[in-house]
């Protein structure tokens, strides 16, 4: 379109006068703005929203693309990573703008749906009032489990540390032995400890869980090939110190 092309024409203009440390005239500014939001303020409030903005810049990769959300339910593990990524400023909760930035993702996701900015109003809306619990205007993190049907805790209703039969725990290693190889190694550590902490109710940050399985690694790995068998882990199970949460102190910090 013709305001389309101006305003990239404006850009560039302003943006080679300040590489060639030119003054920019004031007129010039407020003719970029004005031309900016004739292009992309749809709801003509006179201000540029996040789902507007998304238009004029480049849009980084969609983070949740790598989870392939409609083929497989979300670990546990991913979903951490799915939170550390959009709670940008780690307060433990998703506030409005960052809502806004999941939402965008999780839309584009299914068919790479385009948000205005009233309708991303009115889906903030209605995610606030099916899944904010608490009333609080914030979505935390048992909050976003329910927005993205992260399954439950395979281990909940397990009972751990009192007459597990030997039949449960092999249930429990193929459970998380996801490739079949008889170990358990990398994400499949990862998914298994995540859970019995929070079997436990001890919430873990994806950094405290990747420390947590090193320092499990350096006391059941006997062969310290990096990964656990079935015998190392019976070694976890069967014992009179099975809590997981006994291999680090540190592992007991709430995730903030």
């Amino acid at each position: 379109s013709l305001s389309l092309s101006l305003s990239l024409s404006l850009s560039l203009s302003l943006s080679l006068s300040l590489y060639q440390g030119q003054i920019i005239s004031k007129s010039d500014i407020t003719g970029l703005r004005a031309t900016l939001l004739d292009c992309y303020d749809l709801n003509h409030d006179g201000k540029i929203e996040i789902a507007e903005m998304s238009r004029i810049l480049p849009v980084e990769e969609n983070f949740l693309l790598k989870f392939k959300l409609q083929n497989r339910p979300i670990s546990n593990t991913n979903f951490l990573r799915i939170w550390r990524h959009y709670d940008k400023d780690r307060s433990g909760v998703l506030e409005k703008s960052e809502l806004q930035r999941f939402i965008l993702d999780l839309m584009k996701t299914n068919k790479n749906i385009t948000i205005k900015p009233k309708e991303m109003d009115q889906i903030l809306e209605e995610i606030l009032s099916h899944f904010d619990q608490n009333n609080n205007g914030l979505i935390e993190q048992a909050e976003l489990r329910s927005i993205l049907k992260v399954p439950e805790n395979f281990l909940e209703e397990m009972n751990l540390y009192d007459n597990l039969s030997p039949e449960q725990f092999t249930k429990i290693f193929s459970h998380y032995d996801t490739n079949g190889d008889g170990f358990l190694q990398g994400e499949e550590l990862l998914d298994i400890v995540g859970d019995l902490m929070r079997r436990v109710e001890v919430h873990l940050s994806i950094e405290q869980l990747e420390t947590l399985c090193q320092n499990l690694l350096s006391v059941i790995d006997v062969d310290s090939d990096g990964r656990i068998s079935q015998t190392e882990l019976a070694g976890l199970f069967f014992t009179s110190s099975t809590d997981p949460a006994s291999v680090s102190g540190s592992a007991r910090m709430p995730h903030k």
